[in-house]
């Protein structure tokens, strides 16, 4: 077995951002260092993203193809333009996930040399051997302990789960090829997946293997095979698939290069982590990062931030590019052992093993929940610690970020202009909650002993999922978010808030109204301020037929239909109760809708969903309270858990047996 260097003494090979990995002969002749040792061990276990422990072939691979790609080396694309500009060289990230992107402008070329050597088609499937826990090299990079673990790291369901996709897919969010990109208003099955399946890749054989797990992003997702390998697919403009899509030779074609539609619209295996034997159990995706986690509990990540001016960066380092093509650990968190991850739109929240939080990401809406100097934005693309301890679980949505402790505490902090935090009192009339703050209505003590074991936020508004199985929300409601039944108590309050605000646009009508009068009386006024007086009077007239933007401050029970006996049942919602009567296993919020897949495998999807997001149909964007969601396809199979991303929905279910 060839020799690997372990630099662990080499300040030019491990100190900068990207472990160098050389045999002990390469090393000696290309390193220049003059602090290096060139201390040789015997296991192969550094790598550009992590040290890989687990699941890791005892065969090296080749020096070869085990050098990483340096930053000089991932392609510069041009800058992303603020989200009121437009720009030819680059794709636009839509602030409203309403908005679409210009397939043409991914075309922008990569520099020539990409890697040290030559660049091959991706693989469909990335090899079928799996990995058997008797491979696995010797432990040499070890985890720094801060406390007790009381969080597992994941390992696979094994459950052999097929993908469903809806809403709008333009961008290759379904990841069913180039030729499949219309609306789906239904869900349905994802046939690319269930041909790889049966090719055997995506387990152990033909007819084997399935998806174990499912992130949806902003206008991309991510998935995590049987294999442990992390596929990718969608628009690719902020380096979010962890995979170069532009300029990639054809190995058929000299000469030629694979259309970056190919490689977007399928969902491809990001090689870089199938070669450092990275297996991973949990992913996450923001608008435009990405983040898995293995089941060594390393966290990798790519990708790039936005803030409000425009592309924030990467990891913040003077010139490193701002976009970061291929997944690598960031330097603060190679010491640390993550459970699970999840993203708002721009930011990263980390959760460890022993139930510590970390941030990262765009700062300017106090997601993190620490300091960022408003002239030091890139400061915050540095990974930091909260002081939060005993942590459980996290949760994102948008601009907020949210953190259960073992005790059943919820904290939330980030945005608050609709009252998505939940926070009461004084602390909840802030419109930025700058640091973790209790949302003292979800402590178990005020809901018969549940505790809340998931959180999932929308760009305004929050649900939560109670260990019961009932759901509760806040935050905006006047595109039905918050699904709230005509009989709901909380009802009562948003007639109130909506009187309140219409008093106070007929206060701004009547003084227009009164300007404009005065000015049309006056000789001496001027054509100009004429003009500028009926201007005010028509926009404040056109803000009373506007709908306001009614919100709910603190968490409120969202209510379900019973569930259907059969398929063809629908079951309509009944009058509002404190009872469970269809208790839900998990949830998700796109921008302004949602879905929730119930204990016995169905989904509901309820709120405002303008491109089919709902899976209702063609002729319905809204749906005021949770309904039914289903289709043709979809009857013989239970659903698992679902991800709503910014224009597309991606659900995994499992096909009941036949009787």
């Amino acid at each position: 077995m060839t020799s690997f260097a372990v630099l662990l003494n080499c300040e030019q090979c491990v100190g900068g951002l990207y472990a160098k990995f050389f045999t002990s002969t390469q090393h000696q002749t290309n390193c220049n260092s003059k602090t290096c040792r060139h201390a040789v061990s015997p296991h192969a276990t550094e790598w550009p993203l992590t040290a890989a422990r687990s699941r890791v072939s005892s065969k090296p691979a080749s020096a070869s193809a085990s050098k990483p790609t340096s930053k000089k080396a991932t392609p510069k694309s041009a800058a992303k333009p603020k989200p009121s500009s437009k720009d030819k060289d680059d794709k636009k990230r839509p602030v409203k996930p309403s908005s679409s992107r210009s397939k043409a402008s991914s075309k922008a070329k990569s520099p020539a040399k990409v890697e040290d050597k030559p660049a091959a088609a991706p693989a469909a499937n990335g090899g079928t051997k799996k990995r058997s826990a008797s491979e696995q090299p010797k432990e040499v990079v070890k985890k720094r302990r801060i406390g007790t673990v009381i969080n597992e790291i994941a390992k696979p369901s094994g459950q052999k789960l097929s993908v469903f996709v809806w809403g709008t897919g333009d961008n290759g969010q379904f990841g069913t090829g180039p030729d499949d990109l219309d609306e789906k208003p239904r869900p349905q099955l994802n046939e690319w997946f269930e041909e790889q399946r049966e090719d055997g890749n995506l387990g152990s054989g033909p007819g084997n293997g399935g998806i174990d797990a499912i992130a949806a992003g902003g206008m991309h997702s991510l998935g995590i095979d049987e294999l442990g390998q992390v596929r990718s697919w969608g628009i690719n403009d902020g380096a979010m698939l962890g995979r170069l899509t532009a300029n990639i030779p054809d190995p058929s074609n000299v000469g030629e290069t694979i259309p970056f539609e190919n490689l977007e619209t399928q969902p491809l295996v990001i090689e870089a982590l199938k070669d450092a034997g990275f297996y991973a159990v949990k992913i996450a995706c923001g608008d435009g990062v990405s983040i898995a986690i293995n089941d060594a509990g390393d966290l990798c990540a790519w990708g790039s931030f936005r803030s409000n001016e425009g592309p924030l960066g990467f990891d913040g380092v003077p010139g490193h590019d701002k976009k970061q093509f291929h997944p690598m650990r960031l330097p603060a968190l190679r010491a640390v052992e993550f459970a699970n991850a999840v993203c708002g739109s721009d930011h990263v929240l980390g959760l460890t093993t022993d139930g510590c939080v970390y941030v990262w990401g765009n700062s300017q809406q106090g997601q993190l929940g620490r300091r960022v100097m408003a002239r030091r934005p890139l400061n915050a693309l540095e990974p930091e610690r909260l002081g939060l301890r005993n942590i459980v679980t996290v949760g994102a949505g948008s601009y907020t970020s949210f953190a259960v402790d073992k005790a059943g505490k919820v904290y939330a902090w980030g945005l608050n202009t609709f009252k998505q935090c939940g926070i009461s009192g004084r602390a909840g009339e802030e419109e930025m909650i700058l640091s973790p703050t209790e949302v003292k209505s979800l402590a178990p003590s005020a809901h018969g002993g549940a505790h809340v074991v998931e959180i999932s936020g929308g760009e305004h508004h929050t649900l939560f999922l109670f260990s019961d199985g009932s759901v509760w929300g806040c935050g905006r409601a006047d595109g039905y978010e918050l699904g709230i039944c005509d009989d709901h108590p909380a009802q009562e309050g948003l007639k109130e808030r909506k009187e309140e605000i219409r008093v106070e646009k007929q206060k701004v009508v009547d003084q227009c109204n009164a300007k404009n009068d005065k000015v049309k009386s006056d000789d001496s006024a001027s054509e100009k301020d004429k003009e500028e007086a009926e201007n005010e009077l028509a926009a404040a007239e056109a803000s009373l037929r506007v709908k306001s933007n009614e919100y709910v401050p603190e968490p409120i029970r969202i209510c379900f239909p019973k569930s259907p006996a059969k398929y063809g049942d629908v079951p309509k919602l009944g009058e509002y109760t404190e009872e469970i009567i269809n208790p839900v296993a998990s949830i998700s919020c796109g921008p302004r809708y949602n879905v929730a897949v119930s204990r016995s495998g169905w989904v509901y999807t309820w709120g405002l969903g303008q491109g089919c997001e709902l899976g209702l149909g063609l002729t319905t964007d809204e749906a005021e309270t949770p309904t039914l969601c289903r289709s043709k396809q979809l009857e013989p199979y239970d659903a698992v858990s679902a991800s709503a991303g910014g224009q597309h929905c991606v659900l995994l279910a499992k096909k009941r047996e036949e009787e």
